[in-house]
């Protein structure tokens, strides 16, 4: 009876036979072992010397991979159970080598869920364009993007937030617009609230100009190459008190800034340092909602 049963051969099972549950539970052990968001792309010098480990003990230990890649080269099938597992199940964040997002295989970028961005893919260039044309088209699971950059270079594009929610096709989904705000206490020895108050006005209002005008500028063409199929976009930014104060005016004064203060359920604090001010989240509702 040895391999056989009631006559037949009996059938091997392999990796892809398992249930989901073990595979993902083997797979979380080979991939999720780093903390997220992961870094993608060349490491410079700066941020390897950033993350050197201080103690002898732990410059001794086995560096170890951000994913273990031999299952990927097992077989077709394999390979794309565990890449969508990967992609999908960690969160990323590409700082400094954005083309390295543009050359990920496709399974690899039909599967990441989230992903957090800096200046770098923010502001124009032809790798910025790209990375946001890679987005659009070739992220279609993608539900959450984390857009973090200097405050003046998003206060300045907040005003043309309303022109991407309008552009988005009547009975299409929209995404979940969020202002995820760190309001940093006043340092009395450099702070200037009263400063920071008109210089963020300037940056908030010197964009709102006539519709003739404004698809030149840059803050607008920034806004307007967001994805529209992506479940939420969360603006992350670092405001002084004057900041602020200048941000609360004008969305107050607009009627077509639809931003409302978060409920504690709604918001989320998890990039907040406690102790060193406070906490504000604001989501797009729009009338109806």
């Amino acid at each position: 009876m040895n391999g056989m049963s009631g006559g037949q051969p009996r059938k091997r099972l392999g990796l892809l036979d398992l249930p989901t549950e073990v595979r993902h539970q083997i797979y979380a052990y080979l991939f999720c072992h780093k903390p997220n968001p992961i870094t993608l792309g060349f490491h410079d010098f700066y941020t390897k010397w950033a993350t050197w480990p201080l103690s002898d003990e732990a410059r001794e230990t086995p560096h170890e991979p951000t994913f273990h890649t031999a299952l990927f080269r097992v077989n077709k099938a394999i390979s794309r159970d565990a890449l969508q597992f990967a992609y999908g199940a960690n969160s990323f964040r590409f700082d400094k080598d954005i083309q390295t997002f543009c050359h990920l295989g496709a399974i690899a970028l039909a599967s990441i869920k989230t992903l957090r961005v800096y200046r770098n893919a923010w502001l124009n260039s032809s790798y910025a364009t790209s990375f946001w044309r890679t987005l659009d088209r070739h992220c279609p699971g993608l539900e959450l993007i984390v857009i973090e950059a200097a405050s003046h270079i998003l206060l300045a594009a907040i005003p043309y937030l309303k022109d991407f929610m309008a552009s988005i096709p009547h009975g299409q989904a929209k995404p979940r617009l969020v202002l995820d705000l760190n309001v940093w206490d006043r340092h009395f020895s450099f702070d200037f609230p009263d400063g920071d108050y008109q210089t963020a006005l300037q940056d908030l209002r010197r964009t709102m100009v006539e519709s003739d005008w404004k698809e030149s500028l840059d803050p607008y063409i920034y806004v307007m190459r967001m994805p529209r199929h992506v479940k939420e976009i969360r603006f992350a930014l670092d405001l002084g008190p004057g900041a602020f104060r200048a941000l609360e005016e004008v969305l107050s004064q607009s009627s077509d800034l639809c931003f409302v203060q978060a409920d504690q359920a709604t918001s989320n604090a998890a990039g907040h340092v406690a102790g060193r001010g406070i906490h504000r989240c604001l989501i797009w509702k729009e009338t109806g909602e």
